[in-house]
Order: structure tokens, then sequence, then C-alpha cells
């Protein structure tokens, strides 16, 4: 149920009753805001696996941005899709922890320039990015974030990805 609140600047906000309880709890609490999670220890409890929401990669998010609703494909950047997707699982990686660019050193690196190396070895649960990830590992030299963009799209020679 839900109940319209005017405010002096003449917006309007809509309370539910799960907002209305869960503020007089907080007004009816013993003040010690210690018994509350933090906002740190909320996101570790969701990163467990626990929470019942269905949890989307970046690469799947950016997909879903580009698909057409009622027709199912990619709207307008067909020819870019590919390179996006796999530069969304590299960040999806290193957000995880599991890659990072090499250190700038005395001579400051370019972003471009920089090598992508593998922090941790830990499966991530996706097959996808498990597989990259194995990919990054096993690759000596390292290579930029440009070259993995362009093997993991299997625009290269040197590199299918099925």
């Amino acid at each position: 149920m839900t109940s319209l609140t005017q405010r002096s600047s003449g917006l309007v906000q809509r309370r539910t009753e799960a907002s209305r309880t869960a503020a007089a709890d907080k007004d009816t609490g013993s003040g010690d805001d210690d018994s509350e999670p933090r906002r740190g220890e909320e996101q570790e409890e969701q990163d467990k696996g626990d929470s019942k929401e269905t949890r989307l990669t970046l690469m799947e998010e950016v997909l879903l941005l580009g698909l057409k609703d009622r027709e199912g494909y990619t709207s307008f950047w067909n020819d870019c899709i590919s390179s996006g997707l796999r530069g969304c699982m590299l960040i999806e990686l290193a957000i995880r922890g599991r890659l990072q660019l090499e250190a700038c050193g005395m001579r400051r690196k370019s972003l471009l320039a920089r090598k992508v190396i593998c922090k941790s070895d830990a499966p991530t649960g996706d097959v996808l990015l498990d597989e990259a990830l194995r990919h990054v590992k096993e690759t000596q030299p390292p290579e930029t974030v440009q070259s993995w963009i362009e093997l993991l799209s299997g625009e290269c020679e040197r590199f299918y990805y099925y």
C-alpha cells in the first residue's frame, strides 16, 4: 500500500508500507548503529551468492541494452558488438579481482601500452569468464587490452574463441 507525501518543493514522494515500518523501526531503535550491517558487509553477503536475485555480468547487461525489444536482435552496433562484449568480459574480470593492468613503471606507459596480468585464477562460476581468464593466465608474454579484445573476438589467427 502506498501513500503520497507532499513536499514544500512541490515534489511528491511515494512511500510504501515497508519504508514506513523501516523508518518507524529506525526511530524506535536503541540508537546503536553497530547492530545494523554496514554497506560493505551487505555487499559481501550479496557476493557470496546467497541472494535470490539473478545477477547479470556486465557483458550480459550491455547485450540486453543493445537488443531491440520486439525484434530480438541488436539494434545499431552489430559491427562493434563483438569487441564491446569482449571488452566487457575483461572489465568484469577486473572488477571481480581476477585481472589487473601492469604497473606504470618509471616511463609512465599509456593505458593502451600496459599489459593485462592475471591477478587471481580462482574460478568465477561463469563459463565464458573462466575460459577467458584461463587464456589470459596461460598466455606468455602478457598481451595488451587491445590485443586481448582482438584475440577474444576471434579476429586474430593465433586464437580461436568458440
